[in-house]
């Protein structure tokens, strides 16, 4: 292998070991921040927006490798390496091994598919990479799904389930609201006794259903961090629906732009083809 190849499939995976570094920081945030998925804060736009960010950063990386660098084991350790990248970005942990693993396996997946479309082709274009993507996106969203499992089945472990105060806030707000919007309109009231009786029918409404509420699922709260990562997967599985042309579109731009700086070139080969046909 001559110096300058080398160089270039240098060029090639150090972005993809960056994007797994960049995935795992984004599920190390999903892990220590699921209490803002079960709020639905307005601050889980911003997770959300780094962990959609890192999966597009990886897709787009990982097209550029499972195209370009050969021979394939080389293309093999390029994903390895992100993956521990993105296993060493995560604190070191069971949790993160699996994670990590999740992701190994399915860019394995993903570039054992580019590479047996591309060798099928007659002509070179993005579509092989293409068909191959949703396993790799899903992949991903099972990983980043799973760092939130882990960070919440722990946090349910240790302290048992409950619901987070602003969560509770908000559901005693929506159910209060129109029992105070009568209690405000009573006029023959003095703002004092407003203010007990509004005291009085929260204590009622928290002793009478929040807290049978909280009993009842209890229960069952070993289910209730795979519920919570089930939805979150749903969430990023409609957003992989919506949005998963455009790293495609981001590839299909690079490659002529690679080959027009002479990173790449078009090879041109005469193959033999064995079929079986009958005279």
């Amino acid at each position: 292998m001559s110096a300058a190849k080398l160089v270039k499939i240098m060029a090639l995976t150090i972005p993809l070991i960056t994007a797994g570094f960049f995935f795992g920081s984004a599920c190390e945030r999903i892990n220590q921040q699921y209490h803002l998925i079960l709020l639905l804060d307005r601050d889980v736009l911003y997770v959300l927006l780094c962990l959609l960010l890192a999966m597009a950063t990886v897709a787009v990386t990982a097209g550029l490798v499972a195209v370009l660098v050969r021979p394939f084991w080389i293309c093999i350790v390029a994903f390895a390496v992100s993956a521990l990248a993105a296993f060493v970005a995560w604190e070191l942990s069971p949790a993160s091994g699996v994670a990590a693993l999740i992701y190994l396996i399915v860019s394995m997946l993903y570039a054992r598919g580019v590479a047996g479309a591309l060798d099928n082709r007659l002509k070179f274009s993005v579509e092989p990479i293409s068909g191959s993507q949703s396993i790799l996106l899903a992949g991903l969203a099972i990983a980043a799904c799973a760092s939130l499992y882990f960070g919440y089945a722990v946090e349910i472990e240790k302290r048992g389930f409950a619901f987070p105060l602003a969560m509770r806030d908000i559901i005693s707000e929506m159910t209060m609201a129109p029992m105070r919007a009568q209690i405000e309109a009573q006029t023959n009231l003095a703002s004092e006794e407003k203010d007990a009786l509004l005291a009085q029918m929260m204590e009622g409404f928290e002793e009478q259903w929040m807290r049978p509420m909280e009993e009842m699922i209890q229960s069952y709260e070993r289910f209730v961090p795979l519920m919570v990562a089930f939805m979150l997967f749903q969430v990023l599985a409609v957003i992989n629906t919506l949005f998963s042309w455009i790293p495609i579109v981001i590839l299909a731009i690079i490659f002529p732009i690679l080959t027009g700086l002479g990173v790449t070139e078009k090879v041109i080969e005469t193959r033999e083809v064995e079929r079986l046909t009958m005279d």
